[in-house]
């Protein structure tokens, strides 16, 4: 199924989680992968969720670092 992370699809197999995309989406981008437990994924409407949370066909995910802004303005 194909997910969005960061406004980048992304394939993963059905009923990955959140940790699954995000670690795939790492891969492809040359990202270390121990940083996905310095960080915040919110989903399309900005609600925080778990790294263990399940995916859908076509859900958007967004992430950032702890230290980052959620929503610069």
């Amino acid at each position: 199924m194909e997910i969005i992370v960061n406004d980048s699809p992304v394939r993963v197999f059905k009923g990955a989680q959140v940790r699954h995309a995000l670690l795939k989406y790492f891969s492809m981008n040359h990202i270390d992968h121990t940083l996905t437990e310095d960080m915040e994924v919110c989903d399309q409407y900005g609600h925080l969720i778990d790294l263990d949370a399940p995916l859908a066909e076509g859900q958007h995910i967004t992430y950032h670092f702890d230290d980052e802004p959620s929503n610069p303005e």
